[in-house]
């Protein structure tokens, strides 16, 4: 009896009790974990943007990674600039260039290839950021910054308006 008792109380004491939101937190962190592996290709994309500075932010998620990419400059007026970031918990992201990943197309289908500003990172968290010197977007009235190849997916489409109206 005694034993049971001991067992009973050790399991009460050590049991390690969560509240309903860090349970909440714990189950979303074992989907985003195990979502993109296993679960095929689904994707999702999200949109955000820092009023201080115009910057806009795209997010794409497929087959276990996370494509952030936030567009620096697009009421400058200068060539774009992006910051694009890879995150995953599956995925070794060391073979991956970003700059060779990425192109920049226009409304009009026209597709330009980057040149690397600045990268960090390794394995499952890189970052790089990208200008597109040759790009000619100003009468473009949106723009696609398109991940090709990661993870065994085709493409990520990540779609950010100018501004810019169509020239007639």
């Amino acid at each position: 009896m005694r034993r049971m008792i001991v067992a009973v109380m050790s399991v009460v004491l050590f049991t390690p009790v969560f509240s309903f939101g860090q349970m909440d937190q714990m189950e979303k962190q074992m989907k985003d974990h195990m979502g993109g592996g296993m679960m095929g290709n689904s994707s999702k994309e999200k949109e955000s943007e820092d009023k201080g500075t115009k910057a806009l932010t795209k997010e794409a998620e497929a087959a276990g990674v996370t494509v952030k990419a936030t567009y620096e400059n697009p009421s400058a007026g200068k060539k774009p600039v992006f910051k694009v970031v890879f995150d995953t918990h599956s995925v070794d992201l060391d073979r991956y260039k970003i700059e060779d990943v990425t192109i920049l197309r226009d409304d009009k289908g026209k597709d330009y290839r980057p040149e690397l500003i600045s990268a960090s990172g390794s394995g499952h968290h890189r970052q790089a950021d990208l200008e597109f010197k040759d790009a000619d977007i100003s009468s473009s009235e949106w723009v696609e910054l398109v991940i090709e190849g990661v993870a065994g997916v085709d493409e990520r489409v990540l779609r950010f308006e100018t501004g810019n109206k169509m020239m007639k």
